[in-house]
């Protein structure tokens, strides 16, 4: 047989949360009990309320056919409304929304969709794998700005166009996330339309991702680039956004999102995905309906949950004697510079140290890109005794020697 390249696969690096995977496999195999907070996964279950829509409409024969690939129609009209009651924005559910198989699927397809060999992406530097992956998998080049607090956005991303440009290039998509995973950055809505305004200037096309919108700790509802101080129809001449239905309503695996903004794009994303799939099981999408509608008190309750985990989690992490760590501003998670008791050589050796000799397994920050590798990331998923004990057993790590400990 000849060896064929995969050249889409081959090009991508390692996903960021299974790098530390087979060290977990080997630790577990000892009979070691784990605390993980790698993987952002919620651990709670999907509230009662919506999971009996999903169960009331499963026994619908008609719901088990095909249906409508830019998704079911009443949901399109919820997110349309809950777009509507956030942020004072309408959508046409025709030409401007799409429901898409998680925000993954969305951004990815869409990146397919609108990109070619020789375009140029920006992602964010560190950023949450698929930002910068979606464009190299749709074979553009990807350039990197700086996800950090000492930088405001725009700022970041006006250089990365600027050394663009400056080289001869010409950058088609930007890929922004606020509040922002893994960092937990927020930004506030000035912020937000100055970013939205260096990209609009710069002729590029704009693609947010807004997961973590009930999940800024400092503004009930997080800034949409839709409501930023930009005129609603000047940013969807360029400009797009995604929500996914996993964090804020306790839904990840149902796989729901939707995607909302210039109608070109998003009939470019549902053009393509006509070709590859009839979208998400209908009564998950009734249900999701019914989520947006009526669940806002699911997602402040979860909202309140990361806030005290995070307060929970940086305070045990400050008593073990770890240096430099802040509480997140938003998210499910508390991004954590790398302190010198634990490690010297990068984020792969500190993850790797923390999982075979505390039983604590997080996720590498090189995971996220290369501006990352100082930190690691430790997820929310855990409730507050579960977290003390995480903390306690990194606290005995560090009261090791480091030559006792290996280092």
């Amino acid at each position: 047989m000849i060896s064929w390249p995969f050249p889409r696969a081959e090009n991508l690096p390692t996903y960021g949360f299974v790098i530390t995977d087979a060290v977990k496999a080997r630790v577990r195999a000892t009979g070691a009990d784990i605390i993980d907070l790698g993987l952002g996964n919620p651990d709670r279950p999907t509230p009662g309320p919506i999971v009996e829509r999903l169960l009331e409409t499963a026994v619908i024969g008609k719901n088990h056919r095909y249906h409508p690939g830019r998704g079911l129609l009443p949901l399109r009209e919820a997110a349309a409304a809950w777009y509507t009651k956030r942020y004072g924005v309408r959508f046409d559910v025709e030409q401007e929304l799409v429901i898409t198989m998680g925000a993954k699927e969305g951004m990815s397809n869409l990146c397919l969709a609108i990109l070619d060999r020789g375009d140029l992406a920006l992602a964010p530097d560190p950023c949450y794998p698929i930002h910068a992956g979606a464009p190299r998998i749709a074979g553009a080049d990807v350039a990197l700005y700086r996800a950090a607090l000492d930088i405001a956005p725009a700022d970041a991303v006006a250089e990365s166009i600027a050394r663009a440009e400056k080289s001869g290039r010409r950058v088609k998509l930007v890929i922004a996330n606020y509040p922002q995973n893994p960092t937990g950055q927020v930004i506030s809505r000035e912020q937000m339309g100055a970013l939205v305004r260096v990209v609009q200037r710069s002729g590029a096309m704009l693609l947010h991702d807004l997961a973590y919108a009930d999940f800024d700790f400092r503004a009930r509802n997080a800034p949409s680039i839709f409501d930023c101080g930009v005129p609603a129809d000047e940013v969807k001449a360029f400009g797009v956004e995604t929500f996914s239905m996993s964090k804020s309503y306790n839904m990840p695996g149902w796989r729901i999102a939707f995607m909302a903004g210039n109608a070109r794009l998003v009939g470019a994303l549902a053009h393509l995905k006509t070709y590859l799939d009839y979208g998400t099981f209908a009564p998950l999408q009734y249900a999701a309906a019914w989520a947006l509608e009526h669940g806002d008190g699911f997602a402040e309750e979860l909202r309140e949950l990361y806030m005290r985990r995070a307060h929970a989690l940086v305070g045990g992490l400050r008593h073990a004697g770890w240096e430099g760590v802040t509480e997140p501003s938003g998210t499910m998670f508390v991004w954590a510079p790398i302190p010198r008791a634990l490690s010297q050589k990068g984020s792969l050796d500190a993850t790797t140290r923390l999982i075979e000799q505390a039983h604590v397994a997080v996720a590498p920050g090189v995971g996220f890109g290369p501006g990352g590798d100082g930190h690691v990331r430790f997820a929310l998923i855990e409730d507050p005794p579960r977290i003390a004990e995480a903390c306690e057993r990194i606290g005995r790590l560090f009261s090791v020697p480091r030559r006792a400990a290996g280092a």
